[in-house]
């Protein structure tokens, strides 16, 4: 009967062994094979967008052009107000004009000038360009060019007033001060034949 019983035991643990055994690799099998490990803060890291990169400021400069170099202004040197005829001594105002330092004997005469500037530029020595510039020259050198009236406004020209510029070698006279002598600046070459006058090899002459 002991043996009856001991056989039986050992028979009841073989079965439970197998089961045990079977189990696990039932468990095995249904598991997928190589299945990696998640990590779930690189899968954040992977889901998330990413960073916003803020964009460097524009460098202006790159697209700011120079700034001209202001031109030199050179003293004229006037002994004369151009205004008054009154010999500057003394302390004198002086004014920057078209990269020119001109004196004047009084305040007075420079706003005289200021107004008007064109009908003293002879007096000063200086000849006016059709560019805006200021030429100094030898006054004393030029020959009067007269028309037999002003071609800018019909007015009579008086041939021994002081209603005249310099011009490329010449006194052009006009009728007025009134816009004439900047309206022959503006289109000079059209208005030459007025005057008996021919460009002919770059200078300025007589017909």
């Amino acid at each position: 009967m002991k043996n009856v019983f001991a056989f039986a035991t050992a028979f009841a643990a073989l079965l439970l062994i197998g089961a045990i055994v079977r189990a696990a690799v039932l468990s095995r099998d249904a598991a997928p094979a190589n299945t990696p490990q998640v990590d779930e803060h690189a899968a954040h890291q992977q889901d998330a967008p990413p960073p916003r990169q803020t964009p460097e400021p524009e460098d202006h400069s790159k697209h700011t052009p120079p700034l001209d170099k202001p031109a030199e202004v050179a003293a004229l040197g006037n002994e004369i107000d151009p205004v008054s005829g009154l010999k500057l001594e003394g302390a004198t105002v002086l004014v920057d004009h078209k990269q020119w330092r001109i004196g004047f004997a009084s305040e007075e005469t420079r706003k005289k000038f200021e107004k008007n500037p064109m009908r003293y530029y002879t007096k000063l020595s200086l000849e006016p360009t059709s560019d805006g510039r200021l030429l100094k020259v030898d006054g004393s050198k030029y020959e009067k060019a007269l028309a037999s009236e002003c071609p800018i406004m019909g007015g009579e020209i008086d041939p021994e007033g002081e209603v005249f510029i310099l011009h490329r070698g010449f006194k052009i006279y006009f009728c007025c001060w009134s816009g004439c002598p900047d309206e022959f600046l503006a289109n000079a070459d059209k208005h030459y034949a007025h005057y008996g006058l021919i460009e002919r090899d770059g200078k300025l002459v007589r017909k």
